[in-house]
């Protein structure tokens, strides 16, 4: 099953297997709404997750491979840290690089703005996106499994026609 990278306008990143993007996006739905985010597929997906003496779990690291893929999700950011450790050759971080650095966080969180999406199908789903920022896959599915189970239960008086 594929392994997606979902970029978030915030800057933010997941991950997330699932058999298509469509699914990525409504796995990724208790998150918030992935629909219109930038997606990478991750073929080899390296993470590497440190046990901490106090019970909780502490990012360590990614693979080599994973680390491609995200970094070209920030190339911003990832420009000018290459310029900044060029600089600084092993030396600690001032403070003038520590605002370059986040200026660049910065601009990377501004950069990713969601695609225009499609609408649900229907005008129930169009209000039930409006209001509550749902994926449009997961309305339009919802609504069609209601309107079969109605249509199911639905018994017309009389002969048909």
């Amino acid at each position: 099953m594929p392994m997606y990278m979902c970029r978030w306008p915030n800057g933010d990143f997941s991950f997330v297997s699932a058999p298509n993007k469509q699914e990525a996006v409504a796995k990724l739905d208790e998150i918030d709404n992935a629909e219109g985010c930038p997606f990478s597929v991750v073929e080899d997906l390296m993470v590497h997750i440190r046990l901490e003496e106090d019970g909780t779990f502490e990012l360590e690291g990614f693979g080599e491979v994973t680390e491609e893929v995200i970094w070209k999700e920030y190339p911003l950011l990832d420009k000018t840290l290459d310029k900044v450790f060029e600089e600084v050759k092993g030396e600690p971080l001032t403070r003038e690089h520590m605002e370059v650095i986040g200026e660049a966080v910065s601009k990377e969180r501004g950069r990713v703005q969601p695609q225009k999406v499609e609408q649900p199908v229907t005008l129930l789903g169009q209000q039930i996106k409006n209001a509550a920022d749902r994926p449009t896959s997961i309305i339009d599915r919802e609504l069609k499994e209601s309107a079969l189970e109605q249509l199911k239960e639905f018994k017309p008086k009389g002969k048909p026609n």
